[in-house]
């Protein structure tokens, strides 16, 4: 399969001439040559909280996260967990309210068992 090539085989191409050069130089492509690329990855901004709670307290938790995070909240999602008798909430939050929202918690359902706090991934 290996072949020697000689000296003599080998194509030799001349220099083109500047205005061939020029042309292709000034050429404009449908696509850039570089790509423009972050050199930091931005800050994470939005955040999944999980929160488990009796479904007794569901109705609190709900007035406690809107009262607390107004605006700052992305969404919240309610799915039952163990026969219905407990409530999984999942919250995307802004960073920025997530201690707030923890505190709050806390003090007004002491029974409610947090979960990981996880970035978001971006789009």
């Amino acid at each position: 399969m290996n072949q020697v090539i000689s000296a003599a085989s080998t194509w030799h191409f001349s220099l083109l001439p500047e205005a061939v050069s020029k042309k292709m130089q000034a050429a404009v492509l449908p696509f850039p040559l570089h790509f423009k690329r972050h050199k930091h990855p931005s800050t994470q901004k939005d955040f999944m909280m999980l929160i488990t709670v009796d479904t007794a307290s569901v109705s609190e938790l709900r007035r406690v996260i809107v009262s607390t995070c107004g605006d700052l909240m992305v969404y919240m999602r309610v799915k039952p967990v163990e026969h219905a008798s407990k409530m999984k909430f999942s919250l995307c939050l802004n960073k920025k309210s997530i201690d707030s929202v923890i505190g709050n918690i806390m003090r007004a359902l002491p029974q409610a068992e947090f979960g990981r706090i996880t970035p978001m991934l971006s789009a």
